[in-house]
């Protein structure tokens, strides 16, 4: 896989996007970094470790900082994308080694609702690079179908699931980072280290890694779209069949009602897949309850444990699907989220105006750079013809001061924005989850224009602003997460709002501090393989967690 340098609305703008402007650039740049290696590797020799970026770094993981942050300020400012492949483009199984090729069906249209769908981003079937490359026996073949319409659904039998809980499979569905616009699952591309490692551990009986729709290709929200059609896939090839006494669940002031004349016996064909009610509809409280009963009836019959992984931009991808099937309550939850460094505040790049912008911190210990201008155009290319406010969304950037203001109020927003790893301890998180959130808004029928009041609407999905449905905190019923966050990385602060905001909506977060880490450590091949495996075996540690709960 090679550098590409395909023109898209972004790329054209950056400041070095045009020739002969564009390869002087990266000529001057690739060579002026190569010639500042041996210059480093001298300095940081003779220096005492004190004036490091960080005392503990030896001098492999200094140069290597130095150099990708030289390298990926050409892709700021030239548009180069690299890594990447074309996400309709088929892949012979002959050529991997790890990983099998599969094809996953567009999203069904019967889960075609809420955010992801729009009327200028087309459903597509998805690719994905499947862990192992041999499929294990407990993994249940998906049926042949000649109806582009039928679910493909294998229906296991309940029975013969509980004779063998203990080899209940732990699926992965791992989404890759890149900015959106860098990089690809194909099991030759640098996030693949990721899965690479989980599987190496045993830590999953599959994993999933989803070729989806980077911005070149299609904005937002292609790539939600991509990720629920192989979230909803897993399911379906999982499902169980329940057994034939098995009563419709019951909403919860319905279970303690003498009235049980509309419970019905639920059909052995059954699937437990979709839960129809109109999510554009205000909810009350008991249809709220009603529609939280199912879904949990419905994850009873999932057939296996799905973790959501993504790292950088993957993470971001994560949080959105995550929030889109919470908020559609068409699917069962996910069993956890797996979040690596993730992006869950490209807002940032969008101040509310200019003379506000703030610095993401530790400039001098992370590769990634933070030049606002071409990170506008690349997060104003992945919306798409959504309108500038959408960016503002919790399912864009649910970490924006904007939306934890919107959702918590002033005080809350305030106490998060420079909290860090390091001051995260258990006295701040009971602080966090006993602070009053923001009171309720009028419900607002078109998004605000930009700078204006902001109103939070429980129901709108249909256009992405500032909103949660049926009344719904930010991350309410969302599933336990795991976190990993270096102290070193310039997404700390962003990283830390998430946290905070998931911790005060009661979700069991676990944080993984790798202490002077730099961004997605576990991609980085140079980083100190110690410090990667005492965090494999933090993350192996929670998945055991979570599954024997």
């Amino acid at each position: 896989m090679t550098a590409r340098r395909k023109s898209s609305n972004y790329q054209a703008s950056m400041p070095f996007a045009r020739e002969p402007f564009k390869t002087i650039y990266v000529v001057q740049r690739l060579v002026t970094t190569i010639l500042m290696v041996p210059i480093w590797a001298l300095y940081y020799s003779v220096m005492p470790r004190r004036f490091r970026p960080r005392p503990s770094w030896s001098l492999k993981q200094i140069i290597a900082v130095n150099f990708m942050r030289r390298i990926y300020k050409v892709a700021e400012l030239a548009g180069v994308t690299w890594s990447t492949r074309d996400p309709e483009a088929s892949c012979d199984n002959k050529t991997l080694k790890e990983t099998r090729f599969e094809w996953v069906d567009p999203l069904p249209e019967d889960l075609r609702t809420g955010i992801v769908v729009d009327s200028q981003v087309p459903f597509k079937r998805v690719g994905t690079f499947v862990w192992p490359k041999q499929k294990p026996p407990e993994i249940p073949d998906t049926a042949p179908s000649g109806d582009p319409d039928a679910s493909d659904v294998v229906l296991v039998d309940q029975a013969d699931i509980e004779a063998n809980a203990s080899r209940e499979p732990i699926i992965g569905i791992f989404l890759h980072g890149g900015g959106y616009c860098h990089m690809s699952a194909h099991e030759q591309c640098g996030p693949s280290r990721i899965p690479r490692r989980l599987m190496q551990h045993k830590a999953f009986t599959e994993i999933h890694a989803v070729e989806y729709r980077l911005l070149q290709h299609a904005p937002f929200p292609a790539a939600v779209q991509d990720a629920a059609a192989v979230y909803a896939h897993i399911v379906r090839r999982h499902q169980r069949k329940p057994p034939a006494s098995t009563k419709s669940p019951k909403s919860a002031s319905s279970q303690t009602s003498d009235d049980t004349d509309n419970t019905k016996e639920i059909d052995d064909n059954q699937h437990f897949l979709s839960i129809d009610y109109d999510a554009s509809a205000t909810k009350n409280r008991k249809e709220v309850n009603e529609i939280r009963v199912r879904v949990n009836h419905a994850a009873r019959f999932k057939g296996c444990k799905i973790f959501l992984i993504g790292d950088s931009a993957g993470g971001n991808l994560v949080l959105a699907l995550s929030r889109w099937i919470r908020d559609e309550g068409i699917l069962p939850p996910p069993d956890g989220l797996l979040l690596l460094s993730p992006s869950c505040d490209p807002a940032h790049a969008f101040p509310e105006s200019p003379s506000s912008y703030v610095p993401r911190p530790h400039a001098s210990t992370d590769y990634l750079v933070d030049t606002p201008e071409p990170r506008a155009l690349l997060q104003r290319t992945f919306l798409g013809h959504n309108p500038l406010e959408t960016m503002h969304s919790p399912y864009v950037s649910p970490a924006s001061m904007r939306v934890l203001r919107a959702f918590y109020g002033d005080a809350f927003a305030a106490s998060v924005e420079d909290l860090t790893i390091e001051r995260l301890d258990t006295a701040e998180i009971e602080r966090l989850r006993t602070m009053a959130s923001a009171p309720a808004t009028p419900v607002a029928e078109h998004p605000p224009e930009l700078g204006a009041p902001l109103e939070r609407s429980p129901t709108s999905l249909a256009r992405p602003i500032i909103a949660s449905p049926r009344g719904m905190s930010l991350f309410t019923d969302f599933p336990r997460t795991c976190i990993v966050l270096g102290d070193a990385e310039r997404l700390e602060r962003e990283v830390m709002k998430l946290v905070g905001a998931m911790e005060r909506d009661g979700v069991e977060v676990r944080t993984v501090w790798v202490e002077d880490g730099v961004h997605d450590v576990l991609q980085m091949a140079w980083w100190d393989e110690r410090v990667r495996d005492r965090v494999c075996a933090s993350i192996e540690e929670w998945l055991r967690d979570v599954c024997e709960s």
